[in-house]
């Protein structure tokens, strides 16, 4: 009876799933003297399931601030870590999670709702508190006049709870495993909490996992966070670009030689209309002082994931927006859950794969998907660009058909490439923990949390996982949970180089 049951709620998540995934968020409104800002929110494709799953979604909400008088730069805002200072009206039951340490909140339906699906098709008022603590950069009055940028990401949680990493297939050595057993292996409370030690217990040789133990404090999984339900978007990108100052602009566009935010025109990407990636300054900025501003050249490349991701353009954004890179183990959980392995398998829980090779329906509109319905549904085999966020989730598809994993993630194969923390002996990552973004970035527009990689590339405690739209057929083992082909890292993501291909998404501890 559990089992159907489950299996009921995973076909209903899915069933209600609209066309498009559509965070509207409204222009924000400043209160001075009660320190408020409020706006309205609406999104599609939201649920709160108590069986099964047993998760949510929720958008993790952020404020970006520009004080008058202060040459223009935008800071991150701290808002209160307690959840009644911050309130929400509107005909939906909605609630405001604040987090410890005040960079965002979470807005989801609230834990006395019992296994409810649906979008939310009318605007929901929010008013958020903040916090007397200011970002140094915020120095002076503030006042009414000051600009404000609410930010929203949409997010997944994945429970706390056992899960396995490997899927017990006797080929491809690298793979995750119960050391030279070859069988998978279960992450929990007990390996969480005193770490999953040397690379016996997870692989098959020293050169598949990390140079030293991996100790309680690296995140392996077991508890709970929050994962972006969607690939980081070419939107997000411009929103990113469009609050950092001119200097941060220019090291990001300084991977292409001579790239600068003071030309009008010049593109984030390898040039004009390459693979559907067409982030570019749309207004010039003047040198050292007054920053670009970014735009896209087609309202549906807002829709679109966004390629051209090298590992410090990712951990950037992350630690801009709160959030950290996600690890590999919690990659497998985001993907497979709570359920046994199944060899070979994909992240809808199958074995089976499928694609149009390109063909697509409404190509170039806010409605785009591929042009066949099939189960195990995923972007690839075609080197023309990604393909819109959530495409395969229809008014009547289930999980297999959406493509999406055990806790409703989408596109954890194909699209783009998942960046994550992880790899081979080559690097030392033991010193990575569960510490979020703060917001803010270091003067050369590089993220500055401590334990996080700096470099990416070959031999940098960061690899591949999922797969990319530019993989043929006889590459399907990228897409595959348990796959770790790229466990020595990958050039392609190294600091002086960019790839069409290469994006990734973020995960928040709360």
């Amino acid at each position: 009876m559990k089992k159907l049951s489950f299996l009921f709620l995973l076909m209903v998540l899915f069933n209600c799933s609209s066309i498009a995934n559509n965070l509207v968020i409204g222009t924000p409104a400043y209160n001075s003297s009660a320190n408020q800002v409020s706006f309205t929110i609406k999104w599609d494709n939201s649920w709160r399931v108590n069986n099964g799953p047993s998760n949510w979604d929720a958008v993790w909400v952020f404020v970006k601030r520009q004080p008058c008088g202060i040459n223009g730069i935008w800071s991150h805002a701290v808002l209160s870590t307690t959840s009644s200072d911050h309130s929400i009206s509107g005909s939906y039951g909605l609630e405001v999670d604040a987090v410890a340490d005040g960079m965002g909140v979470f807005v989801r339906r609230p834990s006395a709702v019992n296994n409810a699906i649906g979008s939310f098709t009318t605007t929901t008022s929010v008013t958020l508190k903040l916090s007397g603590n200011y970002n140094p950069a915020l120095i002076g009055s503030t006042s009414n006049a000051d600009n404000f940028k609410v930010i929203g990401i949409e997010m997944v949680y994945v429970p706390q709870g056992a899960f396995y990493i490997g899927d017990g297939r006797s080929t491809n050595s690298s793979n995750f495993s119960n050391g030279t057993l070859r069988t998978a292996k279960q992450i929990t409370s007990a390996i969480q909490s005193s770490g999953i030690g040397t690379y016996a217990n997870y692989t098959s040789a020293p050169a598949y996992a990390n140079v030293v133990s991996l100790p309680s404090t690296f995140p392996l999984g077991f508890n709970g966070f929050y994962c972006m339900k969607y690939e980081i978007s070419q939107q997000q990108i411009v929103d990113y670009l469009n609050t950092l100052n001119y200097d941060q602009q220019k090291a990001r566009l300084g991977v292409w030689s001579g790239r600068v935010p003071s030309a009008t025109g010049t593109y984030f990407s390898n040039a004009a209309n390459n693979y559907r990636q067409e982030i570019k300054v749309t207004t010039g900025g003047t040198d050292n002082t007054i920053p670009a501003v970014f735009g896209l050249t087609n309202a549906y490349n807002a829709f679109l994931p966004a390629g051209y991701l090298n590992w410090q353009d990712l951990s950037s954004y992350l630690d801009w927006s709160g959030l950290r890179p996600m690890t590999e183990f919690e990659y497998e959980k985001s993907c497979r859950g709570t359920l046994a392995p199944v060899a070979y398998e994909y992240p809808w829980g199958t074995t089976v794969i499928n694609t149009s090779n390109g063909g697509m329906s409404n190509m170039n509109t806010a409605s785009e998907k591929m042009s066949i319905v099939n189960d195990g549904l995923s972007h690839y085999n075609w080197d023309g660009g990604p393909i819109r966020s959530g495409f395969a989730a229809t008014t009547n598809s289930n999980r297999v058909q959406a493509g999406a994993s055990f806790y409703g993630i989408m596109e954890l194969a194909g699209n783009v490439y998942e960046q994550c923390i992880g790899g081979g002996a080559s690097y030392n990552y033991a010193g990575f923990t569960t510490t979020n973004g703060d917001g803010a970035l270091a003067n050369n527009g590089l993220a500055n949390v401590t334990g996080w990689p700096i470099n990416g590339g070959l031999s940098s405690g960061t690899m591949y996982k999922g797969g990319a739209f530019y993989n043929n057929t006889g590459n399907n083992n990228y897409f595959q949970v348990s796959d770790r082909s790229f466990y020595q890292g990958q050039s392609t993501n190294g600091n002086t180089t960019r790839d069409r291909a290469t994006g990734g998404r973020g995960v928040r501890n709360f």
